[in-house]
């Protein structure tokens, strides 16, 4: 069995996958402990190699984009003869995977893909990045229905050198399936040919087919260049005329026939609403992975493992001396959950209630948060105060989004936005910056004074 390679403050789990270029790896970073990806360059090419600097330029183009639909870069290292990237792991599969399991998607859920992609091509082609190679291979769908464009590989930046031939002699390092027109005749980068390569996996997500499918290259590039797409309502009679239109008009052989931007596609998509349903197309591909059985399952909360103990005196009983210690354990549970409520209320920690915006202190769809502080500061979580470092107690937050906020008296107020996950803990570690101490220009020992100044402050107790 072959080792696993090592990286500066990472650590590698498996080898995911292997290119002609680079491996990627699933690892953690380190001390973070968070799934990171690791693209790194085989070791049979060297740094200062042409095909190196493909991986390089992709680090420089990631580095422009910030965009919740394209993978995001942690970090670029080049280190003697090695070179990676650290990339945002996903958790799920890449769109050809997920077609293999589930077939072809629903109007909807293939929609909200195609937007999701739309909106991602539209940042880059605002910032002058051509993708060139949008397939489903490159394109990552998360358990939760987040998608992400990746493969940037190829792209074109005019600002950056062009990157060399590829090992293949094509545009792309999967062949000409998913080129345009004008790609498979060499014309130059065009971000309208983004939008050919989009309609053909949005043909793909709703007939289960690619419209240029051919036993060879050579007749992939000749269907592509002379042929129209097969009709969709053929190969897939439940999609809606409008999206029929849509996947038609990014289908169209001369750029000026399609749509003029990754914009008006994006506005276009938006609009099969209309006949998809109102709000449809925006949950669709989660609802998709649940039906499929792919959506990760929620760990269930103490509060659902534990039988209720209305439940538990239902329970026909044959034994009277036995309903007797159920009731006993039952009045017991009742009073240590209130002791527990006035101990939490003690402490800071506002009591669980059912109204909107409160925290449920054991959430069904559970994660954490643990915070550190340097010095110290009273932690709010949506609002509401939570407890006050330091404190090595995680609190329980229902997965999603939360904000978070730091405060201590002697410095400015921390603003902080975290996502977490069912079952994840993420560690806010912040410091404060505290004001420069006002020191007496009497005092014989600023130190002295500084140490005074401390203790008159409102600073929490020692843990």
């Amino acid at each position: 069995m072959t080792s696993l390679p090592q990286f500066d403050g990472c650590q590698v789990v498996e080898k995911v996958r292997s290119g002609p270029v680079a491996d990627v790896f699933l690892a953690t970073q380190q001390p973070l402990g968070r799934s990171v990806l690791i693209k790194a360059l085989i070791p049979s090419i060297l740094p200062s190699s042409p095909f190196a600097s493909t991986l390089e330029r992709e680090a420089r183009l990631l580095a422009e984009l910030d965009h919740p639909n394209i993978l995001h870069l942690h970090d670029f290292v080049r280190q003697n003869d090695r070179m990676w990237l650290v990339l945002e792991h996903v958790d799920g599969w890449a769109l050809d995977e997920l077609l293999e399991k589930t077939g072809p998607l629903q109007p909807a859920a293939a929609a909200q893909v195609a937007l999701s992609l739309a909106r991602a091509l539209d940042h880059a082609h605002n910032l002058g990045i051509v993708h060139r190679d949008v397939q489903p291979k490159n394109v990552l769908v998360s358990r939760r229905g987040q998608v992400k464009l990746t493969g940037f590989s190829v792209a074109v930046d005019e600002r950056l050198p062009t990157a060399p031939e590829l090992l293949d002699g094509g545009g792309s390092f999967h062949g000409p399936m998913y080129m345009s027109p004008e790609q498979v005749l060499g014309e130059p980068p065009d971000p309208r040919s983004d939008l050919f390569s989009l309609g053909i996996v949005l043909y793909e997500m709703l007939s289960g087919t690619q419209p240029f499918a051919a036993p060879d290259d050579r007749s992939a590039t000749q269907r592509i260049r002379h042929d129209p797409a097969p009709p969709l309502s053929r190969a897939a009679p439940q999609v809606p005329p409008v999206l029929e239109r849509v996947v038609q008009r990014c289908l169209e052989k001369m750029p000026s026939d399609r749509f003029q931007s990754a914009a008006e596609l994006a506005h276009a998509l938006e609009s099969t609403g209309g006949e998809l349903g109102p709000g449809a197309v925006r949950n669709a591909l989660r609802s998709a992975l649940e039906r499929a059985g792919l959506s990760p399952e929620l760990r269930k909360s103490l509060g659902e493992i534990a039988p209720p103990v209305a439940s538990v005196r239902r329970r026909p009983s044959l034994f009277p001396a036995l309903r007797g210690l159920l009731l006993c354990f039952a009045l017991l549970v009742v009073g240590g959950g209130v002791i527990q409520y006035f101990a939490w209320r003690a402490e800071g920690v506002p009591a669980a209630r059912g109204g909107i915006g409160k925290l449920e202190l054991v959430p069904r769809r559970q994660g954490f948060l643990r915070v550190v502080a340097d010095p110290w500061a009273h932690v709010f979580v949506d609002g509401q105060r939570v407890d006050t470092t330091p404190f090595a107690r995680p609190i329980p937050l229902e997965a999603g989004l939360h904000y978070v906020k730091l405060e201590h008296p002697q410095a400015p107020t921390e603003r902080r936005t975290v996502r977490i996950a069912p079952a994840e803990t993420v560690l806010l570690d912040v410091k404060m910056k505290l004001y420069a101490p006002k020191i007496d220009a009497g005092a014989e020992d600023p130190e002295e004074l500084l140490e005074t100044s401390d203790a008159g402050s409102d600073a929490p107790p020692s843990p």
